[in-house]
């Protein structure tokens, strides 16, 4: 396949200046990229050009979009084993593997085998999956053997990534330091088990924190525009310490890789977008990738509609990715609303809080299927004894046990 090194042009990015005067520029990484032509006999046809972009601390070139299994437990070990084959093939080599449930493991660790060399794993540390089910710890010995049980279970003796999972507050932050976490994962990385050590976290404090320890080479943060501006005197602005964090990152040669690109997929309908109208695909995954030191933007895909919908960011005009009429848009706060990220578990009844929204959500925005979804869940919102241990897990404030009231109101159960 031919390769060609391009300047990256500002494009949409320049919205940035129409914002509050941001200093957004095109990152100081690499770029290049892959003319691809694939057909799959039981799938979609895919030709657009993938691009890769390189920063200081990472020596390998990454896809600027990468796959996120966090609901791949959705389709069924065949499918979840095609999408990530299919999406290798057309040159993406990246995935972040945290989910809700830890049963697509074993298709994805069939779907590593004989490509491990082309797939970039990012796992992470601070995860364990007790009877399959995600639960974040921070007692050492279960940080450890929760990382061996994902090694074990992807079928693969090293991750390319290791992210210590999950750090919002500053009292977590300290513990992850006297627990002795940051010095297993930078053993880790001595020893060769990952390559390329950082954190994941949806706090820009925390991340500035993290990145002063002077060790970090790459971080997954949430971004978007709906998390990035406030409004001030009734303008849009960016948030001046996430603009700090972005620079800080660049600066120090941290990568980033996104995750929440779509906010929980509120940013895609008209309905809910804090904008008040919908962005596409295209153009949320510009607007992460525009954004100073961002190396991949990775997606959550559930399935190959979700796969196909994302590869087609690189089929996509620079028209479709222009984002600029949010600069015009009137702005919502969205701290308290659910994204469904599933940080909130374990519930100690097994609820999946993350799901019950959802299927509200979808349901009160006139998603037929969502009721019979809903109720197909092993444990629904009537479950819950409103005990609020989820509550203070929640990076965005959410009033959970308000919502799971709801939902038994508006589901009936």
């Amino acid at each position: 396949m031919n390769r060609r090194v391009f300047i990256k042009t500002m494009g949409a990015g320049a919205v940035g200046f129409l914002l509050g005067g941001c200093d957004f520029k095109a990152p100081l990484s690499s770029v290049t990229s892959d003319s691809t032509l694939a057909v799959d006999k039981n799938g979609p046809t895919f030709s657009g050009k993938i691009e890769y972009r390189t920063m200081p601390r990472i020596s390998e070139k990454i896809s600027t979009i990468g796959l996120g299994a966090s609901a791949l437990q959705e389709s069924s070990a065949s499918q979840i084993e095609k999408m990530i084959v299919y999406s290798s093939e057309q040159g993406i080599n990246l995935i972040d593997t945290v989910m809700s449930q830890f049963g697509p493991a074993e298709a994805i660790g069939r779907a590593l085998k004989g490509r491990r060399d082309k797939i970039m794993t990012q796992l992470h540390i601070g995860v364990t999956y007790p009877s399959q089910t995600y639960t974040r710890t921070r007692d050492l010995k279960q940080v450890q053997q929760g990382f061996e049980q994902q090694l074990k279970g992807f079928g693969t003796d090293y991750s390319d990534i290791g992210l210590i999972h999950y750090v919002d507050e500053p009292e977590d932050f300290e513990k992850v330091i006297s627990a002795g976490i940051l010095d297993y994962a930078q053993k880790l990385k001595r020893d060769g088990t990952i390559r390329y050590l950082g954190f994941s976290s949806h706090s820009a404090d925390i991340a500035h924190r993290f990145l002063a320890t002077g060790v970090i080479d790459i971080f997954m943060f949430s971004l978007n525009p709906a998390y990035d501006f406030v409004p001030v005197e009734g303008k849009l602005k960016l948030s001046e310490e996430r603009r700090r964090l972005y620079q800080e990152a660049e600066k120090r040669g941290a990568a980033i890789t996104v995750m929440k690109a779509y906010g929980g997929g509120r940013l895609l309908s008209d309905a809910s977008s804090p904008f008040g109208r919908a962005m596409s695909v295209p153009q949320c995954i510009q607007y992460a990738l525009d954004r100073p030191g961002v190396i991949s933007c990775l997606p959550g895909v559930r399935n190959m509609d979700d796969l196909t919908a994302v590869l087609a960011y690189y089929n996509s005009t620079k028209e479709e990715r222009d984002y600029s009429f949010i600069a015009s848009a009137q702005h919502q706060d969205m701290n308290g609303v659910c994204i469904y990220c599933n940080h909130c578990q374990p519930c100690p009844y097994g609820i999946d809080i993350g799901a019950v929204n959802k299927y509200l959500d979808l349901a009160k925005s006139g998603d037929e299927l969502a009721k019979d979804h809903y109720l197909k869940l092993r444990r629904t919102a009537r479950d819950c004894s409103y005990c609020g241990e989820c509550v203070p897990r929640c990076p965005f404030h959410v009033d959970i046990r308000n919502r799971m009231r709801e939902a038994n109101q508006f589901f009936g159960r």
